[in-house]
Parts: structure tokens; sequence; C-alpha cells
């Protein structure tokens, strides 16, 4: 254990600007900070500047290639004094880390704890199939899961801000201690709630993707994804809230028609790994929808009522700003500076309304066509990928590849790791819950024997998430640490080299 002796600093935005000036005027060891609120202090601050930095530590690297804080960064390397060590730190690194990494780093080092898409260990991967038509079923499938089976150290990602206030009131009402982490909420509540959750005084935290990040929260068992992120990137983010630091954790994640395509890529991304189908019973999602059907105008009467609320403390707080500024003379005083100048403010502004309206507009156009004006158009793009694809493939010449008959073997080991990627969605077992009211997706034939429904050698959704083949069996029963796995598996390609 290593102890350092020094105060430490942390600013950020949404809290006291003259406190935080006070404190980096006392000359702090460490300073922890948002971009902007630092770039807003080494401008406006007196006496503070970063010339003196020996280290500059740059946590979630990947997010500070985005566009909002590309600028941003520029700006903070130029101010950070050039005989420095700089550190950066992600979950995930992608290609563009690069680039940041030659913009700040002179001869960098490189270390991988693990591979870029690989999640923890000890975590236990659940997915739960929403089929096509009974998107609403998502709300009572995480009310059933959070009040039946995970009640404690459990965070629910939601998609957007009105969902993350929805599911607190519902959850509230059904009896469940939580608390709510969104954009909308000041910091001095989205602190007091982080806080809560870390000493159990809630037991469950609501949130959108604003606590997929930087979050050490300890004890953490369960996460449940009530709507898919965008990309496995973001995916590998929310999981990795639990099973940290060497613990066992759970995530349960709901996976609409639309999301296939990201469980795929997880799939392939975790072919070393064992997944798990759960089910929940159709009666239980039916009891629960009548539930909140019954307390649907309790939870619209909450929300108005937090509505109001919140426009009350912001006419309160603005009224507070202008008293002080009266009283204190700093109404004439001058603006402070910012990175952006407010031209380019305004401009990017304009910019974001007219995205946001170009994208109400296509909404619209779209929930305003009929059912088969939809499937029209899905035929004629289905047709225009058709000729695409058979111009790319009409010339194509058939080329010849020695395999290398090296004795590492590293081609077919390699073509071997493709294959097993590819049929991994094929093979992922379903949850036995016991009492939970899971069910296995087996049935008897007349003869008395089990078999799978679906078919085994099936490619669609239902089979490849609930084939429960021989191949999946032994793959959960043995590894590639199983002495026996590894005699069968050196027996089958000295056969195969024979033949």
């Amino acid at each position: 254990m290593v102890t350092v002796n020094g105060s430490i600093d942390h600013t950020c935005g949404g809290l006291d600007l003259k406190a935080q000036e006070a404190a980096l005027r006392s000359g702090p060891d460490v300073v922890v900070a948002t971009p902007g609120r630092l770039i807003d202090h080494l401008h406006n601050s007196p006496n503070f500047n970063l010339g003196s930095i020996e280290v500059l530590v740059l946590d979630e690297a990947d997010r500070m290639l985005e566009e909002a804080f590309r600028d941003q960064m520029n700006e903070l390397i130029r101010l950070c004094a050039e005989n420095r060590q700089t550190l950066l730190f992600s979950a995930t690194m992608t290609e563009e880390i690069d680039e940041l990494a030659s913009m700040s780093l002179q001869r960098p080092v490189k270390i991988f704890i693990n591979e870029n898409t690989d999640t923890a260990l000890k975590l236990r991967q659940e997915f739960i199939r929403i089929r096509a038509g009974r998107e609403t079923d998502r709300e009572s499938m995480v009310a059933a899961l959070v009040t039946r089976t995970f009640q404690t150290n459990t965070i629910v990602f939601v998609r957007t801000k009105k969902d993350c206030q929805r599911m607190q009131i519902l959850l509230g009402l059904l009896g469940i201690k939580v608390g709510q982490m969104q954009s909308s909420l000041t910091q001095g509540q989205r602190i007091e709630s982080l806080s809560k959750f870390k000493k159990g005084e809630i037991d469950v935290l609501v949130s959108t993707d604003l606590a997929s990040r930087g979050l050490d929260i300890e004890g953490v068992q369960t996460v449940i994804n009530m709507n898919m992120p965008k990309s496995i990137k973001q995916y590998i983010h929310r999981v990795g809230r639990t099973a940290r630091a060497g613990k066992a954790g759970r995530s349960i994640s709901l996976v609409g028609e639309e999301e296939r395509k990201l469980l795929k890529e997880i799939v392939n991304s975790n072919a070393d790994r064992t997944l798990k189908q759960r089910l929940v019973a159709p009666e239980v999602v039916e009891a629960y929808r009548r539930r909140i059907d019954d307390l649907e105008e309790t939870i619209q009467q909450i929300d108005e009522e937090d509505r109001a609320e919140k426009e009350l403390r912001i006419a309160e707080s603005s009224m507070a700003k202008t008293q002080h500024a009266l009283e204190t003379g700093e109404a004439g005083s001058e603006k402070r500076v910012w990175l952006m100048k407010e031209s380019q403010v305004e401009k990017q502004r304009k910019r974001e309304e007219k995205r946001q309206m170009k994208i109400d507009a296509r909404k619209k156009a779209h929930a305003s066509k009929s059912s088969e004006e939809i499937a029209i158009e899905h035929e004629a793009a289905f047709h225009v990928r058709a000729a695409k694809r058979a111009r790319h493939t009409k010339n194509r010449k058939i080329r010849a590849v020695v395999e290398s008959t090296g004795k590492s073997g590293a081609g077919r080991q390699q073509n071997q790791k493709k294959a097993n990627a590819k049929s991994s969605l094929r093979d992922i077992p379903v949850v036995n819950a016991g009492a939970r009211g899971v069910q296995k997706p087996q049935q008897k034939n007349g003869s008395g024997l089990k078999k799978k429904i679906g078919g085994g050698g099936g490619k669609g959704f239902t089979s490849a998430l609930a084939s429960v083949s021989r191949k999946s069996v032994k793959a959960a029963r043995h590894g590639p640490e199983d002495s026996k796995f590894q005699k069968a598996r050196v027996a089958h390609r000295m056969k195969t080299k024979k033949h």
C-alpha cells in the first residue's frame, strides 16, 4: 500500500467556482478535473497554471477523442509543461488513441491487461429475448427481475432521461429503494444518489450511460441493460461496473429484434466464454404489465410534480444568482473567457438545431407511412443490396492459397478460432433458474425422447439462443486447461492429418 501525503482538489462543473478558485490558490498536490472546467480555471482563475505539472493522467482516453472534447484536449496539452509524464487509461483502446498518443506523448509504451473487447473473467453474461411486437414488455421484465430476484446492489441502464425518470418512479412504487443518475439532475443530486448507493441506503440505481464510465462502485452484483447500447464498446463499459477486481458479477441484457447484430458481435468477441439465455415466464410478464397499468395514473402524477419542482428550483437558483451579483457588485464585471468564441458556439448550436430538425422530420415521415409502404421500401433496399453484391462478385477471380505447413500450425488455429466464433451464437445454453420460473427450451416427442425447439441446426434467432447441443454442453464442461480436453484435441488433429 502506498500513501501519498498531500492535499487533493476535485474540480468539475456544477459546483461553486469561488470555492474551487480558493482551493487552487492553496497549491494542491493533485487536481482531479473535467476538461471544460479545468480550461475555465486556466483562462479565468488568477495565479493558476499547469507550467510546473509533473504527471498528466487522462482517464477514458478513447472518449477524449470525440468531437466535443478534441479542441479541449488540444488546449490542455498546449498549456501543460513540456517535461511531464502523460498516462492514458481506457477499458477500450481504439485506433484513434494512436492519434492522441502521437499528439501528447514521446516514445510511448503500451500496456494491455487484456484484449480490447474482453469482459471480466468472472462476469456471467445473460440475455433475454424481446420478441417482435413485444417492445412494451421491457418495463415489465425489468420490474420482475428487480423485485423478484435482483433486489440489492443492482444498476439498471436505460436509454433516455425520460426512461430513467419513469423507471425510478415505477420501482419506487413497487417497494424498491431506488435512485437515479442522469444529466438533467444537478451535480449535487448526482453526487447524493451515488453516495447513497455506495453506502447501501438505496438498493437499485437507474441510470443512463452517464454512469457507464469512470465509476468504481464496490459491491455491484448485477447490471441490467433495459436497452442494449449502440456499440459493443459501450456494452463493455456498462457491464464493467460489476465483476471488478477479481470479484464475481452478473449482467442481464434485454435484446430486441433490432439489436441482434450487436448480440452477434458480443458472442464473437466472447468465443471462449459461456453465455446464457434467461427466460421470464409469460404469465409473470403479464402480471407485472397489469400491475404497471394500474399504477400508470400515479406515475404520471408523480412525474408532473417532479417536473414542477424542477422548474421551481431553477427559478429559485436564477434569483439567488442575480441577488448575489447585485449584492457583491459583480453584475457589471467582465465575462469569463471560454475556449470557444461566442460566434463558434452560436454556429454549433445552429448546426445541432438543424440536425435535430432533420431527425424529427425523418421520424415524422416514417410514422406517417403505412405498413405496405414500409414493406415496399424494405424490399427495394434489399434488391439494391443484392444488385451491389452481384456487381462485386461478378468478375471475382479464384485465387489459390497455400496453407502454412509450419510446426506451430498458427494458420489452422486462427481458422479454428474464427469457426468457433461464428458458431458460438448457436451454442448459448439456457439458464437453469430452478424455482424462478425459467423454462428450458426442450420438449418431448412421441417416443419420450427430448428434442430441441426450433431445430438444432437452424440459424434462426430462437434456435441460436436456445441451443443445448452436444457441442455447447462439452464447451461448458471442458476448457483449454482440462488435460483430457487437450489430449482429445491433439488426437483429433493427428487423425485429420492422416486423412
